[in-house]
């Protein structure tokens, strides 16, 4: 695809996308409360943890398909069945799934025939469970508990991708981490801060419900803090596209590749802020 085609491929399913979300949005504030949510980040969940096995096996790592696929649907379902607002009993299914992932692997891995790759199996594997499957799960719930939060975290992450583009054009000068993402620079990481501060601010005082609020300190460090989780994912997943050996997760969204490229922005920041609203309410 020729960056022209590619750029005018990216006004249209942007937008798109972005209409996606505040229909969702609309729907689990007025009808839903939080479920359309849950359920379409347990479908990215699984679809995330597909591209990652066919990544994985393309590039010659041994990896449980089946398992990892069937621990992935048995956790994000899980997600239904409690009411979110025990914390202690909401952490019950990564136990007790993840030990139930782990725990065939390692007999499987005691086989003579599995001496080789045993290990890199189990490894690859929970890899895989516990960069897209737990922190999707703490997602959902951050969805049940309070559905405002979903589309505040997406924001301050997505804006702050959209920061570090424009500044990265604009005044990038100064490689971040060429040998992972050769194209980020650190005046792109700068913007991007500062971007994803201004809408942690903005949207904490006019999204957030009253028992979710942030002062002007706590909606600053709240912005710096979902900005870090943001960058730092999206350089894990360039590490794992580059030790795969390519360029998009997927192709199943055209110029913007595929699931895990879309979610991988949200894979620490989700997780960090679950703990923010435990911690708040």
């Amino acid at each position: 695809m020729s960056g022209r085609s590619e750029l005018g491929t990216r006004f249209v399913i942007g937008p798109l996308l972005l209409l996606s979300i505040f229909g969702v949005y609309y729907l689990d504030g007025h009808y839903t409360h939080g479920r359309v949510s849950a359920a379409l980040l347990g479908l990215l969940a699984v679809l995330g943890v597909f591209e990652y096995v066919a990544m994985f096996r393309h590039a010659g790592f041994p990896v449980a398909r089946a398992h990892l696929l069937g621990a992935t649907v048995l956790l994000c379902g899980s997600a239904f069945v409690f009411g979110w607002a025990q914390l202690d009993r909401e952490l019950y299914p990564l136990v007790v799934v993840t030990m139930g992932l782990l725990f065939p692997l390692a007999l499987r891995g005691l086989a003579p025939e599995r001496m080789a790759s045993g290990l890199e199996e189990m490894g690859g594997t929970l890899l895989g469970f516990l960069l897209i499957a737990w922190p999707m799960y703490l997602a959902q719930g951050v969805a049940l508990r309070d559905p405002e939060s979903v589309f505040f975290v997406v924001m301050v992450s997505k804006f702050g991708d959209i920061g570090a583009y424009l500044s990265g054009v604009c005044f990038g000068r100064h490689k971040l981490i060429p040998h992972v993402s050769p194209g980020k620079t650190i005046e792109g990481a700068a913007g991007s801060v500062v971007v994803s501060c201004a809408m942690s601010v903005w949207l904490s005082r006019t999204l957030l419900p009253p028992d979710v609020r942030l002062t002007l300190t706590g909606a600053v460090l709240v912005g710096i803090m979902i900005n870090a989780t943001t960058q730092i994912g999206d350089l894990v997943e360039s590490l794992l596209k580059r030790r795969c050996g390519v360029k998009d997760s997927s192709r199943m969204l055209p110029a913007h590749g595929g699931v895990l490229d879309l979610i991988d922005s949200l894979l620490f920041s989700f997780p960090a802020y679950f703990l923010v609203l435990v911690s708040l309410t």
